[in-house]
């Protein structure tokens, strides 16, 4: 169908509004060329490969780039088995801009927080997904990364930024086994899933790993904080590093049960490690649990749910040659979707509670105490018009233990323990109380121009970074107020 006189004006205020943005930070030409042909090219890109299966658009299983409908938790739940047998293979493409509002504190501003203020091909993505047998499927990532996280040091030691670098590995990515049966007039659906990454299983779109954001920038968390701030083992820590099975069970469509284990990844094992080398995890016992009740009428649907998991790690992954220590997680989160083909609205909320025992060694070493906690919480709120333009309003906190030891700056370069030591440390920002503490809000405005475009514009705004409004440059020892990490990001996925 073609697009009406108003679809065309609200398409040309964003495309308008768009090479505006781009035309502002001095995007070669031959970019902006390239969106224009993206967006005016409708025929161009063939259907990605569950589409193909179902014959059905994506807008049936996602309200948004990230966010399942009911549809699409019933089709990972049957194991990405409903509909026909098709070639599984899909690609995507991201590319990206990532604009810090301040950098002056940098001890070298295009070297601390490198391709800032530049477009890049950000990452590159290999799928195979679908539907294998009548009962087993499988969704296998493989990402081509290529932001990196390889710290750069001067000849004193002291770190001087950022080296943005490639790093190929495989994805958050699961292989399922489903069935459904009867009990007495009751249906369960049920399966087992084997899988690289700690709820990259889950139904929701709440859970970290496909939580929101659906995309923040890789160049952020490659200059050391990711865009929330610190974050909980379980929220990514252990992407790619691990193998687990699960097995999960659906009651009557409303509650859902799954229990798995997760085993440490072995040597040589190169397909489940990213650029970071070899996992840190140091025991085949890291169970992970997860509960749901949720209820679906017409357009709408609820739920209500918690998750959790014990893992134990041989290190810390900011800190080279740390202690070992056990990480307990858990977790509840919230959704609310009413979705219509013309208004959709959708409302999440996510919180974390992580206590870690570090280790008798790490105490006056790495860590002021034997133990420390960390309270994260995020919520959004979203508008679609037309499964084709939305907006998300999102805000966002983390709170933990005090930690000098650990969180603060610290220039002096005999140090090598903590994360924010001068000789090994992963972090281009440091505390100045020794507080993780991190709040902020920020909103996200997106357009899908024809059905497998996504293009993004989004933007962070910090109340308080690392312990306050003032924190350290991990490369200066210079301060830096929390809205000098302000962050506009914008980016334009394509899938084929």
């Amino acid at each position: 169908m073609g697009r009406g006189k108003s679809g065309f004006r609200i398409s040309g205020i964003f495309l308008g509004s768009l090479m505006f943005y781009l035309s502002l930070n001095k995007i070669p030409k031959g970019m902006i060329l390239f969106f224009l042909f993206l967006f005016f090219n409708t025929y161009s890109y063939a259907l990605p490969s569950f589409s193909r299966q179902t014959d059905q658009p994506c807008s049936t299983c996602h309200l948004n780039f990230g966010e399942l409908t009911y549809e699409g938790r019933k089709f990972k739940l049957m194991g990405y088995t409903m509909g026909k047998q098709v070639f599984p293979l899909s690609v995507m493409a991201t590319a990206s801009v990532t604009k810090i509002n301040d950098t002056s504190s940098s001890l070298a501003p295009s070297i601390t927080l490198a391709k800032n203020d530049q477009p890049i091909f950000e990452e590159a993505n290999l799928f195979v997904a679908g539907k294998f047998t009548d009962n087993v499927g499988g969704y296998l990532k493989w990402t081509a990364n290529l932001a990196n996280t390889n710290p750069i040091y001067g000849s004193s030691g002291v770190q001087t930024g950022t080296k943005v670098g490639q790093d190929t590995y495989l994805d958050a990515s699961e292989i399922r086994f489903s069935k459904e049966s009867l009990i007495g007039a009751e249906k369960i659906n049920w399966g087992v899933s084997v899988n690289n990454s700690p709820t990259v299983q889950d139904l929701w779109s709440t859970t970290p790993i496909y939580g929101f954001p659906y995309r923040n920038s890789s160049l952020q968390n490659a200059w050391g904080i990711g865009q929330f701030g610190p974050s909980s083992l379980i929220d990514g820590g252990l992407d790619s590093q691990v193998v687990g099975l699960s097995v999960y069970a659906m009651f009557d469509d409303s509650i859902y049960l799954e229990l798995s284990n997760y085993f440490k990844g072995r040597p040589g094992w190169a397909t489940l490690s990213t650029q970071s080398g070899a996992t840190p995890v140091r025991s085949d016992n890291n169970p992970y649990w997860r509960l749901v009740w949720s209820k679906n009428e017409g357009e709408n649907s609820f739920m209500i749910g918690s998750f959790g998991m014990t893992s134990h790690l041989l290190r810390d992954p900011l800190v080279s040659g740390s202690a070992s220590g056990t990480y307990f997680d858990y977790g509840f989160d919230t959704q609310l979707q009413h979705i219509t083909n013309t208004h959709s609205f959708s409302a999440q909320a996510t919180v974390i509670y992580e206590d870690v025992n570090w280790g008798s060694r790490s105490v006056g070493r790495s860590h002021d105490s034997l133990n420390s906690n960390l309270v994260t919480l995020r919520s959004k709120l979203t508008y679609d018009y037309l499964r084709k333009y939305g907006l998300s309003i999102f805000e966002f906190s983390s709170r933990g233990t005090v930690d000098n030891l650990y969180w603060s700056f610290n220039p002096d370069q005999n140090v090598v323990t903590g994360a924010c030591n001068q000789n090994n440390s992963l972090l281009t920002y440091c505390s100045s109380n020794g507080s993780p503490n991190t709040s902020g809000a920020g909103f996200e405005v997106y357009y899908d121009p024809i059905p497998y475009v996504h293009m993004v514009f989004q933007q962070t705004y910090y109340q308080t970074f690392l312990g306050g409004n003032a924190f350290v440059d991990n490369t200066s020892g210079l301060p830096r107020s929390a809205s000098d990490n302000n962050l506009s990001y914008f980016y334009v996925t394509l899938l084929y």
